[in-house]
């Protein structure tokens, strides 16, 4: 019977300790990635119907930016998570959030809404004229 209990016990704490990890491994996932100038990342943020968007995504592709520079791309109107990020990024740069749109891109703790300012923030840091 003392076998049995320690062994429940066993199994209890473990249990208990791997949902310790994932919950607080979790917490974070919202969380924007920062890395130095150098290996910068830039998150572009879109809408999948956006025709602003389609025109910076087009010329991401022209230029072969993703060839010069790093890019995570997230789709807004149908992905809530992303969303939500989009909207932390907004608040990081003290932008109000309720008039914030698409084409939205989050680089170096900065945030650039519009097409014309996009694609010249990315001429800049990929090198094109």
């Amino acid at each position: 019977m003392k076998k049995q209990t320690l062994i429940t016990s066993l199994f209890i704490i473990t249990i208990v300790s791997l949902l310790s990890v994932v919950i607080f491994g979790s917490k974070n996932k919202n969380t924007i990635t920062k890395q130095d100038t150098q290996g910068a990342i830039s998150t572009f943020f879109y809408g999948n119907t956006c025709p602003h968007c389609a025109e910076v995504e087009t010329w991401i592709k022209e230029n072969k930016v993703e060839d010069k520079i790093s890019i995570v791309k997230k789709e807004v109107y149908d992905n809530q998570q992303n969303a939500t990020e989009m909207t932390k990024a907004a608040q990081d740069c003290g932008l109000p959030t309720d008039s914030i749109g698409v084409p939205f891109l989050y680089a170096e703790g900065k945030c650039l809404v519009g097409t014309p300012d996009v694609i010249g923030y990315l001429s800049e840091k990929a090198g094109i004229k």
